[in-house]
């Protein structure tokens, strides 16, 4: 972990905003404080929620007389050039704002500073390629039209899968006794999911059954493996665009989903076919943001980071 007590004084906040969660560490003279939120809602714009996290995370913090800087990740930002700014007219103390996309302080934890493809698979997958042609953005077009193999592209397969089952269309899975534990009775699901304001993050949340049933279920084994193959086919397209190399790309991927065993071996194997080794993330997404209070000027990833300074007087 990179956060830890400043020994400089200052205090450092680092906002890692995901739809599924919030994970926001501070670090300060007293040490290193994270804590937990709900994620955020996609049917909203962005920067408005952030601001408020950013202030209820200062709101709690010790009084400090010395420089404040935060940065963050955050899932859905636009490089809307105003939102630095408007992270830093929260607080009269904070001296500098950094944000990005996560798909941004995902690659920067999981590969640091290295040149390569990082795919960021949460609820939904944004594949990033950082390379002698510049960057490469692929996927990340949002769970009604993209994000394939992500975790809610895997929950909706997972419950079609069930669904299916009910009506004989496809064949018998554990699947539908999972998603009538998680979602109750089938037949009532499509209605109550349309009506949940959380329908998203619950569909995602059942990529969880997914791949725990795909070591011994073959309709969620086929799921897994299909969302193995999409993203190894995202990250053969952000390498190809980033002009990386195959043998000279650092090439990982981090997110709850592909820690789960099913998907992550599914994934390496993909890759491996098409001469690519899959490496372990040296961080996690959260120290990727740590690491945005310090991104050199001259990195191709600052192109995407919307910055504000407070000039002193």
């Amino acid at each position: 972990m990179r956060g830890g007590p400043r020994a400089d004084g200052t205090t450092r906040l680092s906002v890692d905003a995901g739809q599924s969660s919030i994970r926001v560490r501070r670090s300060d003279p007293h040490g290193t404080h994270i804590s937990v939120l709900p994620g955020i809602r996609a049917d909203r714009p962005a920067t408005p929620q952030l601001v408020g996290v950013v202030r209820d995370a200062l709101a709690s913090a010790p009084p400090t007389t010395r420089t404040i800087s935060v940065a963050v990740g955050a899932s859905g930002f636009d490089e809307d050039p105003a939102a630095a700014a408007d992270l830093l007219s929260v607080e009269p103390t904070l001296t500098s704002a950094r944000i990005a996309h996560d798909s941004v302080t995902g690659y920067l934890g999981a590969n640091a500073e290295e040149h390569g493809v990082v795919a960021a698979v949460g609820t939904g997958v944004v594949v990033l390629g950082c390379g002698t042609a510049g960057l490469a953005r692929v996927d990340g077009w949002g769970y009604l039209l993209g994000d394939a193999g992500g975790a809610y592209w895997i929950g909706r397969a997972g419950l079609d899968a069930a669904l299916r089952a009910v009506d004989g269309r496809g064949l018998a899975t554990s699947l539908t006794a999972s998603a009538t534990a998680a979602f109750g009775a089938l037949p009532l699901v499509p209605l109550a999911l349309q009506a949940d304001p959380r329908r998203v993050e619950r569909v995602a949340a059942f990529a969880r059954s997914v791949t725990a049933a795909a070591e011994d279920d073959a309709v969620a084994a086929g799921i897994v493996m299909t969302a193995a193959r999409e993203l190894a086919g995202s990250i053969a397209a952000a390498l190809r665009m980033s002009g990386m190399p195959k043998t000279q790309a650092r090439v990982s991927a981090n997110g709850k989903v592909v820690e789960a065993e099913a998907l992550r071996r599914a994934l390496a194997t993909e890759l491996s076919e098409d001469g690519v080794v899959l490496q372990p993330p040296l961080g996690e997404p959260i120290d990727g943001v740590d690491r945005l209070h310090d991104l050199p000027s001259s990195h191709p990833l600052q192109r995407v980071v919307s910055t504000a300074d407070r000039v002193a007087v």
